[in-house]
């Protein structure tokens, strides 16, 4: 290897001179992200009273040869989201394991993907090369334990998915999203980024300046949300990318989503995980309740008439995708057990609905399916109401 070694170290920041992208590195040794989001680890790391003296920058080309020499976990799995979603509970029942390392929406990767911004010459190759030398260096173990690298990405990265595919064409990835009213009434309420004005830049807005003055804080906060809206409907599509809806969680990330992602979890990391469930995911040490009443309560009729408007179109395109998505996944589980006659009889002589719910997806688990209590309850409800229509 040419140049330095990095050992225990972690790009913190991003910096652009004469047009060329480089890195500040910030030691961490054996430190775990265990914050829910990366950015609050490296705060506090940054302040340290080594990394205030010793921090450090070197070209983004020192990553290529750290890469070459030290390769880092290859990512197991991209998460995608809508913002204030259940995303950040997804990562944090991830992170409890110690066998992965998660990195949960760093941001110096979001400016790397939109590189082109203060890059413009930059060819996608240069683009493509940059961000996997970046997830090489931010996905190095920091336990020895680690097995999986999980990424969560900024809300608006989705937009710019042609780009992170073409880095990583083989990593299974999800899109979480929730119902409209509850997304907008918790940015607007928590003053999320992604809504603040003087963020993001007019390239994805596609609005100039005259629109967007002439817009109240509401109506940008919707404009915004139906654009990653969009490209998650989009791009799940016609990228395979599974869609998980807030309702469905924690469920299933020890459901669907941990067979999606290629992960076999033992009976005890299961219940770790629902343990880990019970606790709210941006305030760990509080428990988790429900805010979906508070929330539509708290809608206003203009918060919800910009919903109506701006979001619903692309949130019934992710409903219908999602519902088409779980027929697919019952189908194959279907077809298992006609064509397995010691589970076909398993499955038949079984009259509780729960025990059949919990045989199925022993049985789906057991084959591989990504398939979780969701598909099959819908699958039952679907099929009560064809009764129902043969009926009439």
């Amino acid at each position: 290897m040419n140049g330095l070694r990095f050992d225990g170290w972690v790009p913190c920041r991003l910096y652009w001179q004469a047009g060329e992208p480089g890195v500040e590195w910030c030691y961490l040794g054996s430190h775990r992200f265990c914050d829910p989001f990366f950015e609050t680890t490296m705060h506090f790391e940054v302040q340290t009273p080594f990394n205030s003296l010793f921090r450090f920058r070197t070209p983004i080309a020192a990553l290529a040869d750290w890469r070459a020499f030290s390769p880092g976990l290859p990512p197991a799995g991209f998460i995608f989201h809508l913002s204030r979603c259940g995303s950040t509970l997804i990562t944090n029942l991830l992170g409890s394991l110690p066998q992965n390392l998660v990195l949960s929406e760093p941001g110096l990767l979001d400016r790397m993907i939109r590189s082109h911004v203060r890059a413009p010459w930059a060819s996608v190759e240069q683009r493509v090369a940059w961000l996997q030398w970046l997830v090489s260096a931010l996905g190095q173990p920091r336990t020895g334990a680690e097995r999986r690298l999980f990424i969560k990405f900024d809300p608006r990265s989705i937009v710019d998915f042609p780009l992170i595919r073409l880095a990583f064409p083989d990593v299974p990835w999800v899109f979480v999203y929730r119902d409209p009213v509850e997304v907008m009434v918790s940015n607007i309420r928590g003053a999320s980024p992604l809504v603040n004005r003087g963020v993001l830049g007019l390239d994805f807005l596609m609005l100039d300046t005259a629109e967007i003055a002439v817009m109240d804080d509401d109506e940008y906060a919707a404009r915004v949300l139906a654009i990653v809206a969009e490209a998650g409907a989009r791009h799940a599509a016609a990228n395979h990318g599974m869609l998980i809806t807030y309702p469905q969680l924690p469920h299933a990330v020890w459901g669907s989503l941990q067979r999606h992602f290629g992960i076999s979890l033992t009976a005890e990391e299961r219940e770790q995980l629902k343990q880990a469930a019970m606790f709210n995911a941006k305030r760990p040490r509080e428990r988790f309740v429900s805010d979906i009443e508070s929330k539509q309560t708290e809608a206003t009729g203009r918060v919800r008439a910009l919903a109506d408007q701006w979001l619903m179109p692309h949130y019934a395109r992710l409903e219908e995708l999602r519902r088409a998505q779980s027929a697919q996944r019952f189908k194959a589980l279907r077809s298992l057990a006609l064509e397995n006659p010691p589970l076909f009889e398993r499955l038949r002589g079984l009259p509780g609905r729960e025990a059949f719910l919990e045989a199925s997806l022993q049985a789906a688990a057991e084959a591989g399916l990504a398939l979780d209590r969701a598909d099959i309850e819908a699958a039952l409800a679907e099929a009560a109401w064809l009764r129902g229509q043969r009926a009439l």
